[in-house]
């Protein structure tokens, strides 16, 4: 266990410090004075919008920006970025944030980075703040900005406790707001009193006004980042450290228990996450993986040094696991190294043990068999950490696992380690 909380507290640092990196790709600014400026944008794709930008020009120099330096900046294909100067309804709006104060809390005067959803007639901003918080605005050419605003306050109910004298109302501003900015468009005024809060719609309703209005289509679209999900085989080997440990003196805590391997495969199911250039990942495996393992233990009796004592405990095990992990992948190489950590969950499909005793006794030998731990458990749940790399669809990859053992008993516990080495191949993954 010890093991595993320092290789735990490796693998997070490690994140950490992956996560501080800068991630220059191509991209470039728009001045003050509407001069543009083309080079590399230091771009984390985080899920908050950035409140600095890092520019890198041809010669290699390096500037940081704030919203109201620049007019904008553009990283890739799909995310442009507007230095804006609007209102910003910062009111609290998830609810233990309500209970204590619910009042409004509007910034009329604030210079941000909004990131343009669908450029055209009529603009679609968006921005997520240091609170989780979403925020849309629409504006009509230079017009003035709109925010889509959800009014949400904690009404009287008369209930007799302090805990149900309040409940939430929710008021959908931006159904009032939006008919007058689709004017024009009688079926997009119908459609914005009852859209929903969400990027999908608003830029399925800003693309629908530029057809509603004769433009064959918006000038700019951002993409819409999708999870990703992909499927792929997976197979290797292990090896695999069995060890028991009791408040007494049992023979069985005692035995020498051989490292042993054994092979191990089954499929894999990778969840993409769409932010941070899907960097993040949660990794599912589904694997079958059995081993056998003999070990011995020889002992004299204190009492009649003469007489020796043998111990022999046999263990022939199987189990499906599955195993859940978190993974930071390095996104912009092509080999791209990753760290893993995680949770396995081992279900035995075979389970089989049994022990032998024999003493050189007199007059007659000692002998007894049974099983070495009679009462065994089907589940067992484990830790996982690993390192590893991925080229064009295959993977290898170093393991480290510890588990809680078979044992159900109390008195007597039992961990399983194991280093398992292992090549995958996803589909579909260039």
């Amino acid at each position: 266990m010890k093991k595993y909380l320092l290789i735990s507290t490796l693998l997070c640092f490690i994140v950490i410090k992956l996560e501080a990196q800068q991630n220059f790709i191509k991209g470039g600014i728009l001045t003050i004075r509407n001069d543009s400026m083309f080079g590399m944008i230091d771009y984390r794709d985080r899920e908050q919008n950035p409140s600095t930008i890092t520019f890198q020009n041809a010669s290699g120099e390096r500037k940081t920006y704030r919203a109201g330096d620049i007019n904008a900046f553009w990283a890739g294909r799909d995310a442009v970025f507007l230095s804006k100067h609007l209102s910003m309804d910062i009111s609290n709006f998830r609810l233990q944030n309500l209970l204590a104060n619910d009042s409004a809390m509007i910034v009329k005067d604030t210079t941000v980075f909004v990131r343009l959803l669908v450029g055209g007639p009529l603009n679609l901003y968006y921005l997520k703040d240091e609170h989780e918080k979403e925020h849309f605005w629409f504006q009509k050419g230079n017009d003035s900005i709109y925010e889509m605003r959800i009014v949400r306050k904690m009404v009287k109910t008369g209930g007799a406790s302090l805990s149900s004298d309040r409940s939430l109302a929710t008021l959908n501003l931006y159904q009032v707001i939006l008919p007058g900015i689709v004017e024009g468009c009688p079926e997009l005024q119908a459609q914005a009193k009852t859209i929903s809060f969400s990027k999908p719609a608003f830029t399925r309703l800003a693309v629908q006004y530029h057809d509603c209005i004769g433009k064959d289509k918006p000038v700019f679209v951002a993409k819409q980042k999708q999870v990703k999900v992909t499927f792929g085989l997976v197979a290797g080997a292990s090896v695999i450290s069995l060890k028991f440990h009791t408040y007494d003196e049992l023979p069985i805590t005692k035995a020498s228990f051989p490292s042993v391997w054994t092979y191990t495969g089954g499929v894999a199911l990778k969840i993409i996450l769409p932010y941070l250039n899907g960097s993040w990942i949660i990794y599912n495996d589904l694997v079958f993986r059995p081993y056998h393992v003999t070990g011995t233990y020889d002992e004299s009796d204190p009492t009649f040094p003469s007489i020796s004592n043998h111990y022999t405990y046999d263990f022939n095990m199987a189990y499906i696991k599955l195993n859940t992990m978190l993974r930071y992948q390095f996104p912009k190489w092509k080999v791209k190294p990753f760290v893993n950590i995680g949770m396995s969950n081992s279900f035995a499909v075979q389970n089989t043990n049994s022990y032998t005793f024999s003493s050189n006794t007199k007059p007659k030998p000692t002998y007894e068999e049974g099983a070495a731990v009679p009462e065994t458990k089907s589940y067992e749940a484990g830790f996982i950490g690993g390192l590893g790399a991925v080229f064009k669809g295959f993977g290898l990859e170093v393991r480290y696992e510890w588990a809680n053992g078979m044992s159900s008993y109390m008195t007597l516990t039992g961990s399983e380690t194991s280093f398992t080495f292992l090549l995958s191949y996803t589909f579909g993954q260039k």
